[in-house]
């Protein structure tokens, strides 16, 4: 592959990673405890889907990959 091909690759690994981050994410309304005094209305609480960020770190992990190939092959093309 060429430095060009790696780095196109790269991007786009990129943009999964994030994409997936970003669909990793939500937030769910609970009912707060019972506390004295008593709180009213809902609590939002942050959850995120395990499975998707850890696909969004392999595909971080992947981008990286093809980031260093990119570098070492613009590299070694420039110094012949």
């Amino acid at each position: 592959m060429s430095a060009r091909r790696n780095a196109g690759v790269a991007v786009v690994w990129a943009i999964l990673a994030v994409v997936l981050w970003w669909l990793s994410k939500g937030s769910i309304r609970v009912l707060p405890p019972a506390t004295d005094p008593p709180v009213e209305g809902y609590l939002e609480q942050s959850v995120t889907t395990t499975w998707m960020l850890l696909a969004a770190t392999v595909a971080a992990g992947m981008s990286l990959l093809f980031t260093t190939l990119a570098i070492l092959r613009g590299a070694g093309l420039k110094a012949r």
